[in-house]
């Protein structure tokens, strides 16, 4: 826009504007729904306690190295490797080694959009975490609940898968069976006995050896009897199961449907991004490398060697434990028991990772206000919380006897939710790119990278829905009992406030049907000489505390309540531009009505938030909020100006002065690396 005619431009942006604020002597409305104005204060951390905090953040926790880390998360992938061999062969036959070079190929592009993401933001919390800071809290939910279905699916996947090689040297009741391994993992997970790194090392390292000296065996047996591979090449491709219709195959559909299948064998990916704050610095990055190098090679060399080995139609027959039969085949009953052995070792080890991960994720989202509260209670015997253990037994269970533990569907549910959050992770990357680009990170992934990424899991999903719409079904019902759960908990007070409205129309209070009279009387007495103004106030008090309905006041209570947490945000600058976005996002994602915008200064040392700050700069702050808490009045925002350096100490001492923890503390996007550090901290980046 060009300036008038007259003015330079630097006056036209720097104008001066002064407002009038009136200071309001009576509230607008009912307390529930106004909560009043604002305060101003100015407050000092007290240098004994910063110190005592300062030297309590430098005595860091034991931090996982790059094999530990990648033990945890490699048993994850690579009990994958166990059930996606027969899985795919299924879809694609003697094409069934080029689907899986193709998923090496996406799981190659999802290396660096992974690297970007997380050490842009390396906080916990995998798709949910960069869709909170990216996108809106419903949009992130919604990756929760993808998340949530996919520890759900690994529980039910690899228990079942456990119990199928198990059965390969005893005869066992499959559903019973199941159910009766994710009991036994609850009732660990109750005790408290979790993960161990040195365990998971353990498994991990014992996982590989029996790996490599199961694919040196086939290679041994393939390049003795060569015979199997060639009856297998000149075998016809398997049927097509078309959207609930078999057909005829051809190479292409062979390799679409087989690609679809085989993202299978990767899943587990995702499960590095999970615990980051536990990894040692520039760790991560080495795991993703590591899982990359592990799944390609063993799934590619696996799916050769089942065709060398296995003919088709027992491969198909066998479908759920084909490396055990590639075991026997080409070394004997040694070689078939003991890959049963790990494999049953290594799936049970799965099914303890997605009882630990539900765990962490859940009590994450009911402290972010996502699931209910009462999820993170713990048992004072063993301090774990028992509601979230329980109630992930319970639908897993609930799962494998509705599904009759049958594993192609059980797999596709898992497939599904696990391209779900491969998918918002890119997608979530993309978003960060283009409104997240001043972040510092240590890895840029191209465009190209993140695009074909995306588009290579969507054809995925869509592969998995041709295939077999019927797991949609079984997915949906489970996505929606999970994300109803979740939208309830962040739309609950407008529920409740519908709930009031209603009442008020079915059940209206004795008060409620003289109010016309009571309102006569009320003015009546305004007008009264002998009715004090003091009086009058107190009616009008009296009066915003009826809610018109019978039980009103309960419902009143509740959404108080619920409004009563505060939301931390903290301001470099007088910018109203970025108070008013923050406002905003408070309003559009968050249940609170108290909002604390807190401006750090330091007039002593140059590197505080905002270095010499003035009382100008405060004052200036004042005025803002001030003006800020007349145009939003359904919203009570504080004004602290805070002095001191704005460093983890410093936010760690508003939290505990305020008593709002940290993924309640929200901050505009850092732009360089000493405010990055302290962000990483869990406060939540809203603004660009």
């Amino acid at each position: 826009m060009m300036p008038l005619p007259g003015l330079r431009e630097n006056e036209f942006r720097q104008r001066t504007i002064q407002v009038t604020v009136p200071v309001e002597s009576e509230p607008r409305g009912p307390v529930w729904a106004y909560p009043g104005q604002g305060t101003a204060k100015d407050l000092e951390v007290p240098q004994d306690q910063l110190q005592l905090l300062r030297k309590t953040a430098e005595e860091k926790p034991h931090q996982l190295g790059e094999w530990m880390s990648t033990s945890i998360c490699g048993n994850d992938i690579l009990s994958s490797v166990l059930y996606s061999s027969g899985q795919v062969a299924v879809k694609a036959g003697k094409l069934a080694p080029i689907p899986m070079m193709l998923v090496s190929l996406v799981l190659y592009f999802f290396r660096f959009i992974y690297e970007e993401v997380v050490t842009a933001i390396p906080l916990n919390g995998g798709s949910y975490n960069v869709l909170l800071n990216t996108t809106s809290k419903r949009v992130a939910s919604f990756g929760a609940a993808l998340g949530i279905l996919s520890y759900l699916a690994t529980a039910v996947v690899s228990s079942t898968s456990a119990v199928h090689y198990l059965s390969v040297e005893v005869d066992l009741p499959l559903v019973g069976s199941t159910v009766g391994l994710l009991f036994v993992f609850a009732v660990l997970n109750l005790m408290g006995i979790g993960e161990s790194a040195v365990v998971a090392f353990g498994i991990f390292m014992h996982h590989i050896v029996v790996l490599s000296v199961l694919s040196v065996s086939c290679i041994t047996y393939v390049a003795k009897n060569p015979g199997v591979f060639r009856e297998n090449m000149n075998s016809p491709l398997p049927d097509i199961d078309f959207a609930g219709s078999v057909i005829d195959s051809n190479v292409g559909a062979a390799i679409f449907f087989g690609f679809s299948a085989g993202m299978l064998g990767i899943t587990g990916f995702e499960s590095s991004a999970q615990f980051v704050e536990e990894q040692k610095p520039g760790v991560f990055r080495k795991t993703l490398r590591n899982m990359w190098a592990f799944a390609s090679g063993f799934n590619t060399v696996l799916s050769f060697m089942a065709i060398g080995v296995l003919p088709m139609n027992e491969i198909y027959e066998k479908k759920d434990t084909v490396l055990a039969e590639m075991g026997r085949t080409s070394a004997g009953h040694w070689l078939e028991l003991w890959v049963a052995i790990d494999a049953f070792i290594v799936l049970s080890g799965a099914v303890l990772t997605a009882y630990v991960g539900i765990t962490g994720l859940v009590r994450r989202l009911s402290c972010d206000r996502v699931l209910p509260a009462f999820l993170t209670k713990q048992n004072p015997w063993r301090k774990t919380n028992h509601f979230i253990i329980l109630l992930f037994f319970i639908i897993a269970s609930s799962l494998v006897i509705v599904l009759k533990a049958d594993n192609s569907i059980l797999a596709g549910v898992y497939t599904y939710a696990f391209l779900g959050l491969m998918a918002l992770f890119s997608f979530g990357c993309m978003v960060m790119k283009a409104k997240r680009a001043e972040i510092p990170r240590d890895v840029h992934a191209p465009w190209w990278t993140c695009i074909f990424g995306f588009v290579f899991v969507i054809i995925g999903i869509f592969g998995n829905l041709l295939g077999d719409p019927k797991v949609l079904m079984y997915f949906a019902l489970y996505l929606i009992v999970v994300v109803a759960i979740m939208m309830f908990m962040l739309e609950r007070v407008t529920i409740l406030k519908l709930v009031l409205a209603v009442m008020k129309s079915l059940f209206p209070s004795p008060s409620t049907r003289s109010d016309e009279g009571q309102e006569r009387v009320h003015i009546q007495s305004h007008l009264s000489a002998s009715t004090s103004l003091l009086d009058a106030m107190a009616q009008d008090a009296s009066d915003m505390q009826r809610t018109g309905a019978r039980g009103g006041r309960t419902i009143t209570k509740a959404i108080l309540d619920i409004n009563d947490a505060p939301i931390v945000f903290f301001c470099k600058h007088p910018d109203m531009t970025i108070i008013n976005k923050a406002i905003l996002y408070v309003r559009k994602n968050e249940q609170t009505s108290n909002l604390l915008v807190v401006h750090m200064y330091n007039d002593d040392v140059d590197g505080g938030m905002e270095s010499g700050s003035s009382m100008e700069t405060r004052k200036e702050f004042e005025n803002i909020i001030a003006l800020f808490g007349h145009i939003y009045p359904k919203l009570k925002i504080d004004f602290v100006s805070l002095h001191g350096l704005f460093e983890p100490a410093t936010v760690k001492w508003v939290s505990e002065t305020m008593h709002v923890p940290t993924n309640m503390m929200f901050i505009a996007q850092p732009g360089d690396k000493s405010v990055h550090k302290v962000a990483t901290l869990g406060l939540r980046v809203i603004t660009g």
